[in-house]
């Protein structure tokens, strides 16, 4: 029960007149933006190339940064499979301490009706679901520690893990893969410069990716992550820093220019300009994983695609991911195809196959009891009696 109504109900009001001028002050600032993106066409590439060498705007496949491009056809014959992860977090207030990740599959064949072992083995990919059971000796549990990171870290390299196995073992069998990442391909530690700073904790994520990409890439593997209403403002970031002067953009400049579009993100550019069906120019994020000695020849690119069938409200906008070596103009317009006709099964526009990943994935409560309740039981049978903590036993009692 709220002790202040009266006090929360001022809080509501505040936040409605600061998110209103928020969201006045993005339109006009979406204007400019807009404005610089479609006149980016007319830069000279000696302008590109010194000014924006490893910024967004630098798509290093001749695409120009304000051209857009229709999606293409689905091929005749592929399996589609998407993976997604799920956890439950430890609590030290529990009467036993641990963290459970499972990584599962969903898997549909186009196509394949000539392989039967396809469908077998789409079956059995489906039912391969990877677990893994961490005791307080696997967690960093100290005070300064972060399990949770910890935990999705492991999820993340599950994840790339089943769908590496998965495109290995349709290849196999003579079936393109088409693989759909619940997020983006690179788990998100990595894109954090503090870890790329610790080579043991770099070492630990980058060697499964790089692993599983090679084995994506050898199997032929169309690979690309679906990033859902995305927050990153590469785009938005470049406009605002093409607005000033050439001689002017130094890294003071380039700090004042993400300030002043705080609150806008790429994906309201794209709401406004891009119709249905169409995708954004291929550009670099301009991560610092994707340099050579970290992802190298697996390199991520990126765009934006409109699933939906109009601009703004009625816009479905996403931020597609793939390895640079399956994200040319051909491949991309198969994989937005592909998530065109699976976003327009569900009636909120999320594709269907990553909700069928979901629903293989997903720990529930009931799970997460029965895992707890089977712990504690097995704990006794070694003479160990677990207890709440005192905080959370007076918590059960209210």
């Amino acid at each position: 029960m709220l002790t202040h109504a009266s006090e929360l109900r001022t809080q509501i009001q505040e936040y409605a007149v600061r998110t209103s001028a928020l969201l006045e002050q993005r339109r006009t600032r979406l204007d400019a933006l807009i404005q610089t993106l479609n006149n980016s066409a007319l830069l000279s590439d000696a302008l590109l190339s010194d000014a924006l060498s490893s910024d967004a705007l630098s798509s290093g496949i001749g695409e120009a940064p304000h051209q857009q491009f229709t999606f293409g056809a689905e091929p005749h014959s592929y399996a589609l499979i998407a993976a997604d992860g799920s956890q439950i977090l430890p609590d030290r207030h529990k009467p036993v301490v641990f963290a459970f990740v499972q990584a599962a599959c969903a898997c549909i064949l186009y196509g394949c009706a000539e392989i039967p072992q396809a469908q077998r083995l789409a079956e059995e990919i489906q039912r391969d679901k990877r677990t893994r059971l961490l005791s307080e000796i696997d967690l960093p549990l100290g005070e300064t520690a972060n399990a949770a990171a910890e935990v999705s870290n492991l999820r993340d390299v599950m994840e790339i893990q089943l769908l590496a196995d998965a495109c290995t073992r349709f290849a196999a069998l003579g079936v393109a893969p088409l693989v759909i990442a619940d997020g983006s391909i690179v788990p998100f530690a990595l894109l954090n410069e503090r870890t790329l700073a610790n080579p043991l904790q770099t070492e630990k994520l980058l060697r499964p990716l790089i692993t599983a990409l090679n084995a994506m890439r050898a199997a032929g593997a169309l690979v690309a992550g679906y990033i859902d209403r995305p927050n990153s403002a590469a785009i938005a970031q470049t406009c605002a820093l093409l607005s000033l002067p050439p001689d002017a953009r130094d890294d003071a400049a380039t700090r004042a220019a993400a300030a002043s579009i705080e609150g806008v993100f790429d994906r309201h550019i794209f709401e406004r300009i891009l119709p249905p069906d169409r995708r954004s120019a291929l550009f670099d994020p301009g991560w610092k994983v994707n340099e050579p000695n970290f992802l190298g020849e697996h390199a991520m690119r990126a765009c934006y695609a409109n699933f939906g069938d109009g601009f703004g409200e009625r816009a479905t906008l996403a931020r597609i991911e793939m390895p640079q070596w399956c994200a040319s103009p051909a491949d991309i317009a198969v994989v937005t195809a592909v998530l065109r006709r699976h976003a327009s099964l569900d009636p909120d526009g999320y594709p269907f196959i990553l909700k069928a990943a979901h629903e293989q994935a997903v720990v529930t409560r009931d799970d997460q009891h029965e895992i707890e309740a089977a712990l504690e039981q097995e704990l006794l049978r070694h003479g160990f009696r677990p207890r709440f903590s005192p905080k959370q036993a007076a918590k059960n009692r209210e």
